[in-house]
């Protein structure tokens, strides 16, 4: 018996894949598009001025929802799991942060983007949805920077 609860011990401790599915928000969360479930506006035109704190090893990165195309949302996403210049060399798995209400340690992408209310109409490669790097000119001002450059 001992050895069977040790196991399920043992399973429970490594995450299953969760299925992909649009879940709903939870109750009296903010589901607007371009809004984070806490209400915060993560749009690149609202927060191309604001001083946004990022942890050290994190980026800012532009997603482009499906449903907002002539928008760019800002994500602060951790730079191991961005490909480099030639789209290699990403660690598989997800880690980011949102801009918006300050929540930290998302570990899913799919959990991350229900967050942020981006609303994926594929499966597969959803992480692409991350478009751009997002660069401070010197006047201080956020705007969208190159491609992030997803290979396979």
């Amino acid at each position: 018996m001992e050895d069977e609860e040790e196991d399920e011990d043992m399973s429970d401790s490594s995450s299953p894949p969760i299925p992909y599915s649009q879940k709903p928000a939870p109750e009296g969360s903010c589901t607007t598009d371009g809004f984070c479930q806490a209400g915060k506006d993560l749009r690149l035109v609202s927060l191309c001025m604001e001083q946004i704190d990022i942890p050290a090893g994190f980026l800012l990165v532009g997603a482009k929802s499906p449903s907002l195309p002539e928008h760019i949302l800002v994500c602060a996403v951790d730079k191991r799991f961005l490909p480099d210049d030639h789209g290699k060399n990403a660690l598989l798995g997800f880690s980011g942060n949102c801009i918006g209400c300050g929540e930290r340690g998302f570990r899913y992408f799919t959990e991350f983007s229900n967050h942020i209310n981006l609303k994926l109409t594929t499966q597969p490669k959803k992480q692409k949805h991350l478009k751009y790097y997002l660069v401070r000119s010197s006047q201080g001002v956020l705007s969208k920077g190159p491609l992030i450059c997803w290979k396979g």
